[in-house]
């Protein structure tokens, strides 16, 4: 029996035990490095469902895939051991004179759920974006080229193209192999054949991927929660959550790195790098980026738009009317100036014609159309309809500052607007599926950003040739301005597989001509990505491997270092 002095010595012992694991596990929580990203748009649901880029960039904190280009569009391996090219033997031509493509992926990848990463993988992401019944993914040219995937074995995966196609290494027809088959199959399976609606997509449940993070938590409205992926086999990350907080007004954005309750920012306008420059411990730079934001017009002939909108000298009327190079000037960055082409500019021909600030031959162009002040109320019309504009854009500040500003523009010309500020990845950008209104074609001009690519001139078929225009019957269309030329069409098709660079070039010089003269789109700013971070707080000099495209800004935050 024991004695009672010895229980109560050993009771309060206990009780010191237990004070000391509790003070223990508080100072190892207050030890966990932790880095917080002010995030300014939250997702709709996670990709492939979306497009939207602030959906694209959380897939580089816990899903990578087989290679990824740096800064300098240098291409390198992630799942696989080497690029393939024609001198290591890995790209040949087949007897029909088409690209085939071999992946070997790395020994010993695993899931972050501890499962073996195979090509039985691969074979499953090329499902996803062949089939086009397996639901709304926005699957560019894939279908459209990419003829078969064949398993050689475990680690080796052969793709085999429809015609001779010199961009094998492009984000748009390289395989998928990110997507574990073990776990989403069955779900597929269980959904009825399809992703669509899956709660794995739109609430991110039992999410799994090959990444150093995977996905602890989403709190609807505030944030999406990171943590170290214990089977992630590359650099492991030295911090041990990432929070990723959604603050989508530009002014709560700054106040909420002023006051330290995010320690990141990234994607703000240009104009406001001396006030975060100025904030105490912080570091600011840039990376260039692919993104141009740009006026849009809904030119679909059987849309039901405003009609106006519909005849393109209309639009090239309310191009001439706005001075875009004064409103960048004022609303973004003195010494910018407006794009002058939707493609980076490396793809643009000499002598392009560039629309400037011409209000007479604004006004000419509409008279001479037909819309009038016919009835004395200050607004243009025809035939009995106002031309009165739905204009669209997301909730950025900077968009709102430009849509007030162009508002007052074509006011002056006689053309009316009525303004609107939507989420972007859950209303603008939504699908058919979910009447989103880009894709619905429910809007007359909207402003947001798109990108180019530097890397080739091929040409996203999704974005700008006819079949990817949206509808009931191709949800996952993603050319929301509804351009359709034949021609274009055409040469999308022969740039794809032409492996001649002269000629090619001549064939984009003239698609980039063929889309100018479509006045569906005008230039408002390019983009920079501006970031700030704490240096204090991290070692920033290990946070600017940052990528250029549109979707890998985060490529490299496994080798972000805290101090």
């Amino acid at each position: 029996m024991f004695d009672k002095k010895y229980l109560r010595i050993l009771g309060i012992s206990m009780v010191f035990v237990t004070i000391l694991s509790l003070l223990v596990g508080v100072a190892q929580a207050q030890d966990e490095s932790v880095v917080v990203i002010g995030w300014e748009q939250e997702p709709d649901v996670m990709p492939p469902l979306s497009t939207s880029t602030f959906s694209q960039l959380l897939r580089d904190f816990f899903s990578r895939n087989v290679w990824d280009w740096d800064t300098d569009f240098n291409i390198y391996p992630i799942m696989v051991t080497e690029i393939p090219t024609v001198e290591n033997g890995m790209v040949t031509t087949n007897e029909a004179g088409n690209t085939v493509v071999t992946y070997k992926l790395r020994e010993g990848m695993k899931w972050s759920d501890g499962e073996a990463i195979t090509t039985d993988d691969c074979l499953f992401g090329h499902k996803l974006y062949s089939d086009t019944s397996t639901g709304s993914i926005f699957r560019s040219d894939y279908p459209s080229v990419v003829e078969s995937v064949e398993k050689i074995d475990d680690l080796t995966v052969v793709q085999t193209f429809n015609t001779p196609y010199p961009d094998y290494t492009s984000d748009t027809v390289y395989l998928q192999c990110r997507y574990p088959e073990h776990v989403l199959q069955p779900l597929i399976d269980a959904n009825g054949g399809t992703v669509d609606g899956l709660p794995y997509f739109t609430r991110a449940e039992g999410m799994v991927g090959y990444g150093p993070y995977m996905l602890e938590s989403w709190t609807p409205g505030d944030n999406i929660t990171f943590v170290p992926n214990p089977n992630w086999d590359g650099q492991a990350p030295a911090i041990q959550r990432v929070i990723t907080k959604f603050i989508t007004e530009t002014a709560q954005m700054q106040n909420a790195f002023e006051t330290g309750e995010i320690d990141v920012t990234f994607n703000w306008p240009i104009d406001l790098v001396p006030t975060y420059s100025a904030v105490e411990g912080a570091e600011v730079w840039n990376v260039s980026s692919v993104y141009q934001d740009a006026l849009w017009f809904n030119t679909d002939p059987e849309g039901t738009q405003n009609p106006a909108i519909k005849d393109p000298n209309v639009r090239k009327a309310i191009i001439h009317a706005i001075d875009r190079a004064a409103l960048v000037e004022s609303l973004v960055a003195p010494g910018l100036l407006p794009p002058d082409a939707f493609d980076a500019v490396k793809w643009r021909p000499e002598g392009l014609e560039v629309l400037g600030y011409d209000v007479d031959e604004a006004n000419r162009l509409l008279d001479e159309a037909g819309w009038v002040d016919s009835n004395g109320d200050g607004s243009r019309d025809k035939d009995g309809v106002e031309l009165i504009l739905r204009f669209y854009t997301t909730t950025l500040q900077t968009r709102g500052n430009y849509q007030l500003a162009i508002q007052e523009y074509l006011t002056a010309v006689g053309i009316r607007t009525q303004l609107f500020q939507v989420p972007g990845p859950a209303v603008l950008f939504a699908s058919v599926t979910n009447r989103g209104i880009m894709s619905t074609g429910d809007y007359d001009i909207s402003i947001y950003a798109s990108s180019n690519d530097p890397v080739t001139p091929n040409i996203d078929p999704d974005s700008f040739s006819c079949a990817g225009r949206p509808s009931a019957e191709n949800p996952s269309g993603g050319n929301f301005s509804f351009i359709c030329n034949e021609r274009l069409d055409e040469l999308i098709s022969a740039i794809r597989s032409n492996v001649d660079p002269v000629s090619r070039l001549e064939q984009k010089h003239e698609t980039v001509q063929i889309l100018n003269d479509q006045y569906f789109w005008a230039g408002l700013y390019p983009r920079v990505t501006n970031y700030a971070a704490y240096a204090d707080r991290f070692d920033t000099s290990t946070m600017k491997a940052l990528g250029t495209l549109a979707s890998n800004y985060f490529q490299k935050i496994e080798f972000w270092l805290p101090l």
